[in-house]
């Protein structure tokens, strides 16, 4: 079994109760993609408990996306029972106690990413927590793919090795969070007066994404980019500033809580370039990543 080595892929531990009286068997399977967790599991009806306290300290907040290939589940958060069935994906906030009861043998993947990669201020929206994903959307299938790729025991290349599956799959998650937003290509134009809310928050969604710019943006909130650039201007800000400002709460984040390279973390939060990284994270402490990593800590 391959556990996790980056210490932002923290799969949390779990207490098993089984529920059959007779000969038991639990199949599981970890794996590590840079920053993400894949854990495969096969076992009896059980139920299954998060150890909340076993969670390293230095853990991020994560959010896992739960494929039921077989059986069934019911997944408790707090004083809610969210039910998924055969073929269902379920998203979860991993970060608060939570447990799973499979009522019947089962199959599952888990895939669990560090939340601060899916959204800049690191915390899973209530709205998201407990939901399921429909069979049929375009993100759903891609990260089913790019699941099947990872743990299919393809041969590692140029752009399968564990970093780029580890970006792909942040990438699909994100649009898996997205769509399940209503933040899809079906929605509607905005509201002027709620253009620079959506535009902020679709930043704080995709900031890791390398490509992401006022450009794009413009083009998700089907606007032109004369009227973007208006609308921040009105409230005194900018699409750019914004974007940085995303990036940097999140380098912030990783270099605090995990061992991560600069190089690493500059990939991370949507930076291709390093030394681009380094100048912009100078220009607003003073001081390089590595230098201020020391000081803080």
């Amino acid at each position: 079994m391959q556990l996790p080595t980056d210490p932002t892929c923290v799969l949390v531990q779990m207490t098993a109760t089984t529920h059959a009286e007779h000969a038991v068997y639990r199949r599981m399977g970890r794996h590590s993609f840079g920053h993400v967790g894949v854990a495969q599991i096969a076992s009896v009806a059980q139920t299954v408990d998060s150890r909340m306290d076993e969670v390293p300290p230095q853990a991020m907040e994560s959010t896992q996306f739960h494929f039921v290939h077989s059986g069934s589940l019911v997944v408790r958060l707090g004083e809610s029972d969210h039910r998924f069935g055969v073929g269902d994906l379920a998203v979860y906030d991993a970060s608060r106690p939570f447990s799973f009861v499979y009522p019947e043998e089962f199959r599952a993947t888990i895939i669990q990413v560090p939340t601060v990669l899916l959204r800049a201020g690191g915390v899973l929206p209530e709205a998201l927590n407990g939901r399921a994903v429909a069979s049929g959307s375009r993100s759903r299938i891609a990260l089913e793919g790019l699941l099947r790729g990872a743990v299919g025991g393809a041969t590692p290349g140029a752009d399968t090795g564990p970093t780029a599956l580890s970006h792909r799959l942040v990438g699909a998650a994100r649009a898996v969070l997205r769509d399940l937003d209503g933040d899809g290509p079906d929605r509607g134009v905005r509201h002027t007066d709620r253009l620079v809310e959506d535009a902020v928050d679709h930043i704080r969604r995709e900031f890791a994404d390398p490509a992401l710019s006022a450009g794009t943006i413009a083009l998700r909130l089907h606007v032109s980019l004369r009227t973007l650039f208006a609308a921040f201007e009105a409230e005194g800000q900018t699409v750019a500033g914004s974007i940085r400002s995303a990036r940097l709460a999140a380098a912030e984040r990783l270099l605090l809580t995990t061992d991560a390279t600069v190089a690493e973390t500059a990939r991370a939060v949507g930076y291709t370039d390093v030394t681009a990284f380094i100048r912009v994270w100078r220009s607003h402490t003073g001081t390089t990543p590595a230098r201020w990593r020391r000081l803080v800590r």
